[in-house]
Parts: C-alpha cells; sequence; structure tokens
C-alpha cells in the first residue's frame, strides 16, 4: 500500500479549509484517511495558525516511507521538518529553455536536386518564348 501525505477539501464554498492527511494514494481526494495530521486554513488571518500539524506524526509517516504532495511538501518546510522526501525545486536560475520562441533556429531550406540532362524551370521559359 502507497501512502501519500495529501490535503483534504473541507469547508462551504468560497470559505475552504484543508485537513491533512495520509491516505492511501488510490483513494480520492476526499475519500477514506488513514490518519489526521493537520489543518491548513487559508483564509486564517493569524499565520501561526494558518497550518497546524503534529509534525512528529508526519515525520514518522515520510520516515515510512509516504510521499507528500508539492503543497503539503512547501507547507511542511515552512512550518521547520526537514527531511529528504519533501520536494520543492532548488534555489537558483531556473533551467533555461531548448530555445526561445523568438529566437527559434530555422532548418536550412534545401533546393530540391534536379537530374543533370534536365534544365532549369527558369532556363526553359525563355527559350520557348524566343519563337
Amino acid at each position: 500500500m502507497s501512502v501519500k501525505l495529501r490535503l483534504k477539501r473541507m469547508g462551504r464554498s468560497n470559505r475552504s479549509f484543508f485537513r491533512l492527511n495520509a491516505i492511501d494514494s488510490r483513494s480520492p481526494r476526499d475519500g477514506r484517511v488513514i490518519e489526521e495530521l493537520g489543518f491548513y486554513d487559508p483564509r486564517a488571518k493569524d499565520t501561526a495558525k494558518q497550518f497546524i500539524a503534529k509534525l512528529d506524526r508526519c515525520k514518522h509517516w515520510l520516515d515510512v516511507g509516504a510521499v507528500p504532495s508539492e503543497t503539503v511538501s512547501s507547507l511542511l518546510k515552512k512550518s521547520g521538518l526537514d527531511h529528504k522526501q519533501l520536494r520543492l525545486p532548488r534555489p537558483g536560475k531556473p533551467k533555461p529553455a531548448a530555445a526561445a520562441e523568438g529566437e527559434k533556429k530555422e532548418p536550412e531550406k534545401k533546393q530540391p536536386k534536379m537530374p543533370e540532362g534536365a534544365a532549369a524551370p527558369e532556363a526553359a521559359a525563355p527559350a520557348a518564348e524566343t519563337k
């Protein structure tokens, strides 16, 4: 059984809050949970009350192989938990794209090969007009 640390959406429309749960990866977002680990209320004015989690239990689940979602990784990192399973983008310059859209190099257009005995179309046209 693969376990993930995910947020479960709750609350009414336009006033949502989330519970942090350890969930089987095959179950839906708001499905049955294994253990409730905390909650996240993005609309709370006090940042200390915005995210509250049982950090010791979160660390336990990470130690036994649970994979956190990107949002959960970010929240746990901000709350002070440091673990190898937390997957966040590394600080620094973003990787350059292969080529910017305005700077795309166009491949050189190759001229169609003509048989050696055939004349170019421009050369044949004036010869026909001379009659």
